[in-house]
């Protein structure tokens, strides 16, 4: 469940980016803005801090991938860290081993939309950030716009297939025998 909603928050950042930029496309700069900031606030709340830091610092595509990865794979107990072979037993407890077993798939397109959508972000921060302040030429928006969709979409299809699979072996509420 925490995956879950670790990709709804994800895939509101991505909506309000996505809309930030279409509206940038349409050189409606002050709205484009807005959608922006909104999409940052989100992030912010989500993952602690600012969005945007100076000087070497994380950006929050690396807090989440690493909020991520302590779901996936969390670091063994204290009492176990003193044990290598006790480490290594929790470590192979992790539900990323789990769902390496149980529904192999999904984890691997949830590996490729969560580091696709991270790339995304990386390569085209500075380009979003310079069309918020000056406006988008026709090619910039075009060398962004495909990419972000795609990326945009494939989190919403794992994000999916994760509810399908929580509601399906973990129904709540079921129907009276």
């Amino acid at each position: 469940m925490e995956l879950h909603e670790i990709l709804r928050e994800w895939c509101e950042a991505a909506e309000q980016t996505s809309e930030a930029v279409t509206l940038l496309e349409q050189q409606r700069l002050d709205e484009a803005r807005d959608a922006y900031d909104v999409s940052n606030v989100v992030l912010r709340s989500v993952f602690q801090g600012p969005v945007v830091q100076i000087g070497g610092s994380r950006s929050y595509t690396n807090r989440a991938t690493s909020d991520i990865d302590s779901v996936l794979q969390p670091s063994a107990p204290a009492m176990q860290r003193w044990s290598g072979a006790k480490r290594r037993q929790a470590a192979r407890r992790s539900l990323r081993s789990l769902m390496g077993i149980y529904c192999p798939e999904l984890l691997t397109e949830f590996d490729e939309a969560v580091s696709s959508r991270s790339r995304w972000v990386e390569e085209h921060r500075r380009t979003v950030r310079k069309g918020l302040k000056s406006g988008l030429s026709e090619g910039e928006f075009q060398a962004m716009a495909a990419e972000m969709q795609a990326t945009l979409q494939s989190l919403r299809l794992v994000r999916q297939r994760l509810l399908s699979l929580i509601q399906q072996r973990y129904p709540l509420g079921g129907e009276p025998d």
